[in-house]
């Protein structure tokens, strides 16, 4: 047991005389560094506040491999593919996001680079096995979504329960080298990263960004902590009955 341990230190032990390798940086937001190899970042907002919106976007941008809304997702030659674990959308409402994914990145098939699993009716340790279980299985996904990350725990006020869960993102995002990106919602009373997995989820993410939806109808992304870059503009989103879709209004 003692030589287990050794072992381990061994492993854990900084040289900063040995040259550290670069991070792959899989999402930019107007040049800044918000996602990398490793990590997760946390968008959090209250219900019907423009989370899927957003999230469509960021996965538009990574099919496309076009900047979409000041968003960038960045892919490189073995690891290219974008996956969508959604835990809280009925087929209809999927349905809905596919077509505007599709629309915002302009590809006539957006399933070419992108995997997609509806896992609604499963348990939360069902999903977390599912999500190790293709990470293993895909050694070419660069960044995976979890909207939202609520189903992947019983019990949002145990502390333990939630400690583990943070633990279990940081240790895929580093095992198979990517970046998770969570959806969680808001309290509604004060706005606050919603119970214990809250409070673990702003301690630990790289990146966490807060959407909003404004007095005019519009949807906002702003910057709730950054731990890798400085803060970036607000992203203001609103509808365009002309072109059916949304449109950038401080681009």
């Amino acid at each position: 047991m003692e030589k287990n341990y050794l072992e381990i230190l061994h492993a854990c032990k900084l040289d900063a005389s040995t040259p550290i390798p670069n991070d792959n940086i899989y999402f930019v937001i107007q040049n800044k560094c918000i996602g990398s190899t490793g990590n997760f970042v946390s968008l959090v907002g209250l219900p019907k506040a423009g989370k899927s919106t957003f999230i469509s976007a960021i996965i538009a941008a990574g099919i496309s491999k076009k900047e979409i809304f000041g968003m960038n997702i960045l892919t490189y030659e073995n690891k290219y593919r974008i996956a969508l674990f959604d835990t809280e959308q009925s087929n209809i409402d999927f349905q809905n996001k596919a077509k505007q994914i599709k629309r915002l990145s302009k590809q006539a098939d957006i399933y070419k680079n992108l995997d997609v699993y509806t896992v609604t009716e499963h348990s939360a340790n069902t999903i977390m096995h599912l999500i190790k279980i293709y990470l293993e299985n895909t050694p070419t996904c660069a960044v995976l979504v979890v909207d939202g990350i609520l189903d992947l725990i019983d019990n949002m006020n145990d502390e333990k329960q939630s400690k583990y869960l943070t633990k279990f993102l940081r240790v895929m995002a580093k095992k198979f080298d990517v970046l998770i990106i969570t959806v969680l919602h808001l309290g509604k009373k004060d706005k606050t990263s919603i119970g214990h997995i809250g409070s673990s989820s702003d301690r630990y993410a790289q990146s966490t960004l807060e959407i909003e939806k404004t007095k005019e109808g519009t949807f906002k992304m702003s910057a709730k902590m950054l731990r890798s870059a400085s803060d970036f503009e607000p992203i203001e989103l609103a509808w365009s009955d002309d072109n059916k879709s949304y449109i950038h209004l401080n681009p």
